[in-house]
């Protein structure tokens, strides 16, 4: 007996670092499981009041008010979702992309150094300051040069100067990805220089230039860890509520036409903080708030899904560029 209890002491003493481990672990996954839980619980009472088919209309009060409390349509906010991270994205990834590989392939020396610490800067910048500086972004630069600014209105080829330049998706857009590119090019930096230098040597070796090199060989290699940082861009985008919520809005209609980005149409975030009263509190409301945590429940879903899928591409680019 003393045998076997010494033995399962040393056991113990051997195995408790990998039972912390395992421990801390498992502490995202239950914080997620609750996570679920309450948004769950407390959707309870706009699904069965509301419905799922009201919820998934376009039916949604164009002003953000206490007034039209029936009218709690996603689909406008999901497609705002769409149409502000195809705008930050566009920005956000060439941005990034042309930063990272400034920074490890063309260092130039104190430049490069320099591309990283600017980076760093950047990333520890809060997104209010972003969403303060959107106000004096298009007072100081859009406005003046695209509205008219001091131009007689019968000189005007169209009426540009109706456009809201001052609250849009396309400048909510903008600054949300100034957010986002400091958060991007650090990783896209990493993923480049995972790429085996035996790679871009043989290339090299061959007569290739360092741009064809780049094109052909780092880039392809890199975009498995390319694809994991824009996936984790789009996640931090689409909970992104300070700059939407300020830039943006909080409650509006589908664009006519869809496309139209020079239009206010909040996403998923701002909305569900719209439903509860934005910043103010003032047309908070029992159904209000379920219908908020209805949102962000689909938000999660939504970045559920991102992160399913987004192994399934790694494995196609590990598979074709492989060969």
């Amino acid at each position: 007996m003393k045998n076997q209890n010494n033995t399962i002491k040393i056991k113990l003493k051997k195995g408790w670092p990998g039972i912390v481990f395992l421990l801390l672990g498992v502490i995202p996954l239950l914080i997620l499981t609750f996570i679920i839980f309450i948004l769950i619980i407390n959707s309870k009472l706009a699904v069965s009041t509301v419905g799922l088919g009201s919820l998934f209309s376009t039916q949604v009060s164009g002003v953000f008010s206490a007034t039209n409390q029936n009218l709690y349509g996603l689909i406008p906010a999901i497609w705002g979702t769409i149409l502000l991270l195809i705008v930050c994205m566009i920005i956000a990834i060439p941005v990034s992309l042309a930063m990272a590989v400034f920074a490890s392939e063309f260092t130039l020396g104190f430049l490069g150094k320099g591309m990283r610490m600017i980076l760093g800067i950047l990333g520890g910048i809060p997104s209010v300051i972003y969403a303060l500086m959107s106000v004096v972004f298009a007072q100081i630069f859009i406005i003046p040069k695209f509205c008219g600014t001091g131009i007689p209105a019968d000189k005007l080829p169209v009426p540009i100067n109706t456009l809201p330049f001052n609250t849009s998706t396309l400048l909510g857009g903008i600054m949300l990805s100034m957010l986002i590119i400091p958060f991007l090019a650090p990783l896209y930096c990493d993923a480049i220089e995972d790429v085996p230098k035996s790679q871009k040597e043989a290339s090299l070796g061959l007569g290739a230039s360092r741009w064809y090199t780049l094109w052909n060989v780092t880039i392809p290699h890199a975009l498995s860890g390319i694809t994991s940082a824009s996936t984790l861009g789009v996640l931090k985008a689409m909970g992104d509520v300070v700059i939407v919520g300020l830039v943006i809005g909080f409650g509006s209609s589908l664009p006519n036409p869809l496309f139209d980005i020079f239009k206010a149409t909040p996403p998923l975030s701002s909305a569900g903080a719209g439903f509860m009263g934005g910043f103010t509190q003032s047309a908070a409301s029992p159904l209000r708030n379920s219908v908020a945590y209805f949102t962000a429940f689909l938000l999660l879903f939504i970045a559920i899904i991102f992160l399913v899928l987004i192994p399934v591409f790694q494995k196609r680019f590990k598979r074709r560029f492989s060969k």
